[in-house]
């Protein structure tokens, strides 16, 4: 959500009673606190509702004790004719529900009618909008609710007859409904003077209220005092607190839109509170915001209780309640250094003195005569930072630390109070002791496959067993002899570096420091080619086939591994010799790789050997008038020809292909081939390029590719609208509206469109038009989507017109 930084501008202050000197750090403290930022130009959000009358009847004189309901949502107005040739005069009652609305700002209303038929539109309009009482039953004739108040004449200058759309602003009747707390308000529709006049009647639509209404502002929440959320019990560690608090409004309009909010700050001592000071923003952010205050210095002391609460403000004046009051008190006395101490393992920075890696030891936090240290704060080498509780207010606190590692460790350690100050830092160093075994090879010189005996010695009082295990296999238990050592035989089976790890275990169960014993063994193999030098010297052309040579570098090679560039992996087997040979054909140019390695028939894999090998390009050039490189042009059924040109002599032919597939053409006397080639649609993923891709042919030898990439014009559609032309606000929901359709591409015979979610076809006349009728549903904009297509096939790009229509209210 947005933030704002510290308060800048001048501040509107209220009851204002603290020294002079305040006065003009506040106003510093405005101007230098950085990250303020006004957002501006969001849309106002009060809702705006159509609200549609929870009773709707009309009245006839010729049946004086009945109610009747709308027919359509239709009702009659004025004087008509039955079938039967019985004269009739009729008037409309429309009661609203104002229950959801009571206690908001009543921003605008706006009473909306239309007419469904007219008697006679050579006579005036003579539609009449009244406020009637509410009524109890539903109106007759006879007992018609009582009219209180003629509101207009509905006769908008230049309507048509009929018309759809007659207004009037009902502002201050529904405001007064509104501030009289009645949960519901009635409007009649009838003619004036020439109410019995045959020729003024009409049938009008179900009258409705646009209500534009807001709520007043949430009480502000989320408050917090130097980076500190409320609570009960708050204790800051700062004279100059920052104040947080959040700002929202239950208003969302049908976009999403937010209303704008200001704040206001407000803060006193606790013990003063006739010292309260009010600061009102100057500017406004969206609901959802936090505003932010610093407060300057000089203005809060160590000691000291204070309060602050925050109001939100919309756009129209409407103000939220005061936020609970957030209470807290200052504490900037800084902790005393803890102190700390450990038996397992005292503090001795030089000399090795107790246990060893993997032994825990505990270590206590004592607050040095700080009563109010609620906890502790540590970091080591080995496990990094945490936190321990003390044991109450400016109690211990104990934490068990294990090391990973012998010689010099130490632990950093601060008090922390109850209001977060940091205490400085103790340092508290020690020494830990090698305690791993030391591993001897009986055979240091053996190879790949070859037993190794190893002695293992302690490095600890009073060892039982040792726990050992080559490279990344099963952990192996074995007893100690009584002197302490044992014995232990390892086969490698792996080539290049290999690794034995040993721990071991005391008759009082304490574990030991890891061992660790390292040795190589040789085993990659050797890569050689009589075709792709690889010593950098000139390779062959793009194409080419050749032969890779492997010999194996350990005894018992049964297969290699291998593959180029970092691509899929191939498998050979050796022959009885142990070496493999494998054929390779590249089909690209440039610097490439060839990795490979050995497996036995036991599955024990040497390590990988690469070779670096050039290969040179003898791509093709491409060229084309029609469909110049890189530019639009053409597009779907207009044919272009395309040209190959030869990097190489020789060259008998050329494979290219446009994205459906690869063909093939011979090449002239002269190395060159042409081709012509009709698109036949308007690629809509990748926005009309065509990659052609193309490679020449010297014998079996095909080169590496060139790749040619240009884009289709679109060739849409185009549509022109005198009813909903592509500027302007005009129609309406439920207006028919005629757009023209003119193809671009040569034969189209129908057009493809879509106005909302379903696709429709029509044919095109000979001059390759077509006319259509819409009916927009939908106020706004509104998209139409046409594409064209041929009997063959030939499809153009998708266009869209766009046109806006207008809002009947």
């Amino acid at each position: 959500m947005p933030e704002n930084g510290g308060s800048i501008g001048v501040p509107t202050a209220r009851r204002r009673r603290v020294p002079r000197r305040f006065l003009t750090a506040g106003l510093a403290a405005l101007l230098t606190t950085t990250g303020a930022l006004a957002v501006t130009g969001q849309p106002a959000s009060a809702l705006q509702n159509y609200v549609q009358p929870v009773e709707v009847t009309w009245t006839d004189n010729a049946r004086p004790t009945r109610s009747f309901q709308a027919e359509d949502a239709a009702l009659p107005v004025g004087s008509w004719q039955s079938a039967t040739g019985d004269k009739h005069t009729s008037r409309a009652y429309f009661t609203f529900d104002l229950s959801p609305y009571l206690g908001q700002r009543i921003i605008s209303a706006r009473a909306v009618a239309g007419e469904r038929s007219v008697n006679d539109c050579d006579k005036p309009r003579e539609l009449q909008l009244w406020r009637t009482e509410n009524p109890t039953t539903a109106p007759t004739w006879k007992s018609a609710p009582a009219a209180v108040k003629k509101l207009a004449d509905l006769d908008v200058p230049g309507a048509p007859c009929p018309s759809t759309y007659l207004t009037t602003l009902v502002t201050n009747e529904v405001r007064a409904a509104i501030a009289a707390r009645q949960s519901r308000i009635t409007f009649m529709l009838r003619i004036g003077e020439h109410e019995d006049g045959l020729q003024w009647g009409r049938r009008v639509n179900t009258l409705g209220v646009s209500l534009e209404h807001n709520h007043a502002p949430n009480a502000p929440g989320k408050l917090s005092a130097g980076g500190l959320a409320c609570r009960d019990d708050l204790f800051i560690g700062t004279t100059r607190p920052e104040f947080r608090a959040e700002v929202t409004d239950p208003d969302v309009n049908e976009t999403g839109g937010v209303d704008q909010l200001k704040a206001t700050f407000a803060w006193w001592p606790t013990d003063r509170p006739a010292e309260r000071t009010e600061l009102e923003f100057p500017y406004t952010l969206p609901s959802g915001s936090r505003f932010q205050y610093t407060i300057p210095d000089g203005v809060m002391t160590h000691g000291g209780t204070y309060a602050f609460t925050v109001r939100a403000t919309d756009q129209y004046g409407d103000t939220s309640d005061w936020a609970p009051e957030c209470r807290f008190t200052v504490d900037t006395r800084i902790p005393a250094r803890p102190v700390v101490t450990s038996t397992d393992y005292p503090a001795a920075p030089y000399e090795p003195t107790a246990f060893g890696p993997g032994i825990p030891g505990t270590f206590t936090f004592s607050p040095n005569g700080s009563d109010d240290v609620v906890k502790y704060e540590y970091t080591s080498w080995d496990s990094g930072f945490g936190t321990v509780p003390a044991d109450g207010p400016g109690g211990t606190a104990t934490v068990t630390y294990t090391p990973k590692n012998p010689g010099y460790h130490r632990l950093e350690v601060s008090s922390i109070d109850r209001t977060g100050n940091h205490s400085q830092t103790t340092l508290y160093e020690f020494y830990v002791r090698q305690t791993a075994p030391r591993i001897t090879d009986g055979n240091p010189t053996g190879g790949f496959g070859e037993p190794r005996e190893l002695t293992l010695r302690p490095g600890m009082e009073n060892v039982v067993e040792y726990s050992w295990q080559l490279n990344d296999g099963e952990p192996t238990t074995v007893r100690a002899d009584a002197d302490g050592t044992a014995k232990v035989t390892v086969t490698p089976r792996r080539g290049g570096a290999n690794m034995v790890t040993v721990t071991s275990r005391t008759s009082d169960d304490l574990p030991s420091g890891t061992g660790e014993y390292y040795f190589y063994l040789a085993s990659t193999p050797t890569i050689s080619s009589p075709d792709f030098p690889l010593d950098g010297s000139d390779g062959p052309l793009a194409g080419t086939p050749g032969t890779f040579i492997f010999a194996p570098g350990m005894p018992g090679v049964t297969e290699y591994v291998w593959s180029v560039g970092g691509g899929a992996q191939h498998t050979v087997a050796a022959k009885e010799d142990g070496t493999a040979t494998v054929s390779y054909t590249p089909t690209e140019a440039g610097f490439q790789w060839i990795e490979v390695f050995s497996r036995t028939a036991d599955g024990d894999e040497s390590e990988t050997a690469s070779g670096y090998f050039v290969i040179f390009s003898h791509a093709p050039e491409v060229t084309s008038s029609d469909y110049p490189a890189y530019g639009e042009s053409g597009g779907p059924g207009v044919a272009g020809q395309f040209t190959f040109r030869p990097a190489r002599d020789g060259v008998t032919g050329y494979v290219y292909d446009f994205g459906d597939g690869p063909k093939t053409v011979t090449a002239a006397a002269d190395g060159t081939a042409t081709i012509d080639w009709t698109p036949q649609s308007y690629r809509v993923d990748t926005q009309g390029l065509v990659r052609l891709k193309v490679r020449e042919k010297i014998g079996d030898i095909v080169s590496d590719e060139t790749e040619y990439g240009f884009y289709l014009g679109k060739l849409a559609p185009t549509v022109t609208s005198q009813d909903y032309p592509p500027s302007g606000e005009v129609g309406g929901p439920g207006i028919a509206g005629s757009f023209t359709l003119t193809a671009h591409v040569p034969g189209s015979t129908e057009f493809v469109y879509r106005h909302g979610t379903e696709e429709k076809t029509v044919s095109a006349g000979p001059d390759g038009t077509a006319t259509i009728t819409l009916t927009p549903t939908e106020v706004g904009g509104n998209y139409l989507y046409v594409s064209s297509r041929t009997d063959s096939g030939i499809t153009s790009g998708e266009g869209v017109y766009y046109f806006t229509v207008a809002n009947p209210n």
